[in-house]
């Protein structure tokens, strides 16, 4: 039975909230989105979502995670998945964006 991930009810990446942008926030027929995005070129938009204790323990037994991308007739855009934790904050926040946009760059 398909299960569907909701974003995370809370910051995108903790002590980051002042960068962050709601996507469809207005939109009923869409779930708003909690992101950060980046000012490089690339535009990187980071958000989060945080699987229910049904759904972590289906992905645990082995389940897949899909991915639906809505493009409106558009190219589809580079995406990446991956697992971390508040812990892990700094090091996401350095990963995809350049050390100009890092935490201890951002609290200045």
């Amino acid at each position: 039975m398909i299960s569907v991930l909701n974003p995370r009810n809370g910051p995108v990446i903790e002590g980051q909230e002042h960068r962050e942008v709601f996507y469809a926030k207005d939109q009923p027929e869409y779930i708003p989105l909690r992101v950060l995005t980046s000012q490089g070129s690339e535009r990187v938009v980071l958000s989060r979502w945080t699987p229910t204790l049904e759904q972590r323990k289906r992905i645990a037994e082995g389940d897949d995670i899909f991915l639906e991308v809505i493009t409106f007739m558009r190219p589809l855009q580079p995406v990446i998945l991956f697992v971390g934790s508040d812990a892990d904050g700094p090091a996401i926040l350095d990963t995809i964006w350049p050390s100009s946009h890092s935490v201890a760059e951002s609290k200045k």
